[in-house]
């Protein structure tokens, strides 16, 4: 249900920018592609990994992570919000825009803190219920004629709204948002978040960078091209994203015995790929007709962008499971060692074509990046139910009395 809910978001998400650039918006989402990616590092080094760590740590932990999201973040995006409107304005990008869209960044994060809180209470469907209502919002005003970032600020501000709401009714609710707030506690946060920093900025770094190395080398009109197309590609990969929240959010309230023990399953794992591969294999089948007759993008190459985009989502989705997983274990080392293999081959990727670099060349480096770590990732799990079976070939001959008191195996799997 969580993953339907999240499909018909990310769908709506899609849609939203589907009809902004048929409507020949490309200016708009220019301003609010250069800015979400910009302003996501500048999030990212300011809040470390303490968006993840509001979800999967203890109450002090939660505590100082509020915190310094209110007291440090706001401020510091606010601020740098305005210093890249004033950079990009001079490059052909409207500062209206610019600014609207560091505003629905900013709201976003607020509400990803009360989107925790309802991760936690296992509530997805209300979760996802206020995304898809805000989502419908924006849809309505940008029918209305309401420019693009406008709608989306206008939609943000109501989904803040509504999961402060939602989040704060109950027995085991939080304080209200303005509540409970330390600078002290603030100041905490950047220690205890300190395993997940790197992973936050690996993840950001991937996410982002296409779009941001195109800005510097590309005009407006092929970084907004491009934009429409990325920002779609992360919408679906959203969806998988929220299916994928089940069972880090099990892993975690196991490991601080939030309640009964759930048994974990690779369902939603195996749901979230298959599904991941579907939607991409219908995307890369009908680009040619997404991106000029849905979209009407004038540039014709953009269908081949959205097909290597598409290619990468099964991947990027098996890479997002094992990642969640390792959060919610508590084990952040190996989530970030990941998160950084695939920002370090995208990074290559795009440092290698520096010089004649386009969007077919950066769609193509997330693609490859995202395959190669995926399949790193099978072949070494592959290769560990080798041995272990191997090893349960292979056993030293026991005697009946240790035979009697042997103590059953664990099972490893899904751990």
């Amino acid at each position: 249900m969580a993953s339907a809910s999240s499909l018909m978001s990310g769908l709506l998400n899609a849609g939203i920018l589907a009809y902004s650039a048929r409507q020949g918006q490309t200016a708009e989402i220019a301003a609010y592609s250069v800015m979400t990616a910009a302003l996501t590092w500048v999030a990212n080094l300011v809040m470390g990994g303490s968006s993840l760590l509001y979800v999967s740590g203890n109450d002090e932990e939660r505590r100082a992570a509020h915190s310094q999201r209110i007291l440090v973040a706001v401020p510091a995006m606010a601020t740098a919000t305005l210093l890249i409107a004033a950079l990009y304005a001079g490059q052909g990008y409207g500062a209206a825009a610019l600014i609207s869209a560091g505003g629905v960044m900013i709201f976003n994060s607020l509400a990803d803190l009360r989107f925790g809180d309802l991760a936690r209470q296992m509530r997805f469907i209300a979760a996802s219920a206020a995304i898809t209502g805000t989502r419908l919002l924006s849809m309505a005003l940008l029918v209305a004629g309401t420019p693009l970032t406008t709608a989306l600020l206008v939609g943000a501000a109501a989904y803040l709204l509504s999961t402060e709401i939602l989040a704060c009714r109950g027995p085991a609710a939080p304080l209200p948002m303005w509540r409970g707030l330390s600078l002290r506690a603030a100041g905490h946060a950047f220690r205890l978040s300190r395993p997940l920093f790197a992973y936050s900025l690996g993840e950001a770094f991937t996410g982002r960078v296409s779009t941001i190395a195109l800005s510097l080398v590309a005009s407006p009109q092929v970084v907004g091209c491009f934009g429409a197309l990325v920002n779609i590609y992360q919408a679906l990969v959203a969806v998988t994203f929220s299916g994928l929240r089940v069972p880090m959010a099990i892993r975690t309230r196991r490991r601080h015995n939030l309640g009964p023990t759930v048994a974990i399953s690779r369902e939603s794992e195996v749901i979230a790929v298959i599904g991941a591969t579907v939607i991409a294999a219908g995307v890369i089948v009908t680009a040619p007709f997404l991106t000029t007759s849905l979209l009407s993008l004038p540039i014709p190459e953009s269908a081949l962008w959205l097909q290597l985009l598409a290619l990468a989502l099964p991947f990027t989705t098996m890479n997002r499971a094992y990642t969640l997983n390792r959060i919610g274990d508590g084990n952040y080392a190996a989530a970030t060692r990941l998160a950084l293999s695939i920002g370090l081959l995208l990074g290559g990727a795009l440092l290698f074509q520096a010089a004649t670099l386009g969007p077919t060349g950066a769609a193509a480096a997330t693609t490859v990046a995202e395959m190669l770590v995926a399949g790193i990732l099978v072949v070494a799990a592959v290769s560990r139910r080798y041995r272990r079976r191997g090893s349960h070939q292979v056993r030293r001959p026991v005697s009946s009395e240790q035979e009697r008191h042997r103590v059953p195996p664990v099972d490893l799997i899904g751990r």
